[in-house]
């Protein structure tokens, strides 16, 4: 129930800008370009506490930059950095890099239904990328978290090529 009220409130919340929708393979995804942003709802309905999942933006699956959420003691983390295709995360130092921070607006895991969910406003100018320009992102199932260390995500991410401006 409280589920299904956050989604319906973060959905109206997009309203007032064009929404796009990525919904696949576990992951539903909602975003909107603004004021020079992009807000992202990011949810993965198949993620256990002790692992990571995340969205990483760029055509080369060997050089991505994103956004990726811990869940650890039924608690969601958001960091920034870059990754392989398979490889775990390497953090920014402090979560960002050039100035290019993420704002968390949520961060929430329901533990009984296995999902996470999160709304994070994203610059478009992000870790010397430019968001705004149509790129693939790849949405990231999971990888574990063991003694404190994030592993490689044992599947190939999903991916899409995205245009924010125009919801392809």
């Amino acid at each position: 129930m409280i589920k299904s009220m956050i989604l319906v409130a973060l959905i109206l919340a997009f309203a007032s800008a064009k929404t796009c929708k990525y919904d696949s393979s576990g992951f539903q995804s909602y975003w909107r370009f603004a004021n020079n942003s992009i807000m992202l709802q990011f949810m993965n309905t198949d993620i256990k506490n002790n692992q990571w999942t995340g969205i990483g933006f760029g055509d080369d699956k060997n050089n991505l930059v994103g956004v990726f959420f811990m869940v650890s003691n039924n608690q969601v983390t958001v960091r920034t950095g870059s990754t392989t295709e398979h490889g775990p995360p390497n953090f920014n130092q402090n979560g960002t890099n050039m100035g290019s921070s993420v704002s968390t607006q949520s961060a929430l895991y329901f533990p009984e239904d296995e999902t996470m969910s999160a709304v994070v406003q994203i610059p478009v100018q992000f870790q010397g990328r430019n968001l705004q320009s149509c790129q693939k992102w790849r949405w990231i199932k999971s990888g574990k978290i063991e003694n404190g260390q994030l592993t490689r995500n044992s599947k190939s991410p999903k991916d899409k090529k995205v245009c924010p401006m125009e919801c392809n």
